[in-house]
């Protein structure tokens, strides 16, 4: 059969229609799975918010809001302090018994009669020595961060309560260490402004210096970055300290919103802490740990439980939810790991 002159045209037109409009199906589908994969929790957030301003109508105040970024304030310098070693390759587990050691150390010094000065360079000093003492023990001893964090964890908790005899300590905290924990400035609390300036020097330290550059390269392979020249051994230990430097900082921030140190505070965070920095892997950068994701992380977190807790949930709802994002976050980071592979 011997087509018409039109016909052909208009097989040639719909053909040429037909290969055009296949590639834009498929870029629309990669941007789609591009948006999706760096910013799932961004959007899960976003879900959050709108499901619980929808269900309370406490959830979306200012008081609500503002009271959640500033708890979330020391998490946040947990979670950073998290973060740092796990770029490396490496564990801290102490991070939580640690923080309680630094605020008591803070509290029994103001009790003593010392200053803000005082109490606020010991407890940073401190926890750059605890960090030193932890990558000393990795890189040195060749103990594993798991172990060596978990026994230097153990031990730090021991001496909060030899330093606090098992009593809450309340008295002498310096007043520019409480000032500095509850008040406000333009709206949201100090702790808040200075957890944003952190975070910002953080993102610039692990993403455009070579410090940074090289604690990639050691996680991604700790054999071939020593190969190319990197000091590993010394850039982890250094890492340990920056641990320890964002764990006194935190400190400073629980003394100051407490007002008080409490003997068993600081173990609870480490879940949430760790939780936050896996469920980061999958944002912003997926398949490496980094700061922006841990942010969005930590609200999430934070969010999911406010909500919850506004709507009523039992007390025993905390430990579940970080539990359950735990895992979650572990198994999804753990998925993108080998994607990157690939």
């Amino acid at each position: 059969m011997v087509l018409r002159m039109s016909e052909r045209n208009d097989l040639t037109v719909a053909a040429r229609d037909s290969s055009t409009a296949a590639p834009d199906r498929n870029a629309l589908k990669e941007l789609a799975a591009v948006i999706f994969e760096k910013y799932a929790t961004l959007l899960l957030l976003v879900v959050l918010v709108v499901s619980f301003s929808v269900a309370s109508n406490r959830f979306l105040t200012t008081q609500n809001l503002t009271n959640l970024l500033v708890v979330q304030a020391v998490i946040s310098c947990v979670t950073f302090a998290a973060i740092i070693p796990l770029i490396a390759g490496e564990f801290d587990l102490s991070l939580g018994n640690m923080i309680g050691f630094l605020a008591m150390v803070g509290a029994v010094l103001g009790a003593a009669g010392y200053g803000a000065a005082v109490v606020v360079s010991a407890m940073i000093v401190a926890g750059v020595i605890c960090g030193l003492i932890n990558g000393a023990l990795t890189v040195r001893f060749e103990i594993s961060s798991f172990i060596a964090t978990l026994g230097t964890g153990i031990l730090l908790s021991g001496f909060t309560f030899a330093l606090s005899s098992g009593q809450v300590i309340f008295s002498g905290v310096p007043e520019t260490v409480t000032y500095v924990g509850q008040e406000r400035f333009l709206g949201l609390g100090i702790t808040v402004w200075l957890t944003i300036v952190i975070a910002i020097a953080l993102l610039y330290l692990t993403e455009h210096t070579p410090f940074g550059r090289k604690l990639y390269a050691i996680g991604g392979s700790e054999r071939v970055a020593f190969l190319a020249g990197i000091r590993t051994g010394r850039l982890k230990i250094l890492a340990f300290a920056v641990a320890g430097l964002l764990i006194g900082i935190g400190a400073v921030f629980a003394l100051g919103q407490n007002g008080a140190a409490n003997p068993g505070f600081g173990p609870d965070l480490l879940l949430p802490a760790y939780a936050a920095a896996f469920l980061g892997v999958t944002s912003y950068r997926p398949g490496y740990y980094n700061v922006p994701g841990s942010i969005v992380a930590i609200l999430l977190l934070a969010v999911g439980f406010n909500g919850l807790n506004l709507l009523g949930a039992p007390f025993w709802v905390q430990p579940i939810f970080n539990g359950a994002v735990l895992l979650v976050a572990v198994i999804t980071a753990r998925a993108e790991a080998r994607h990157i592979k690939k």
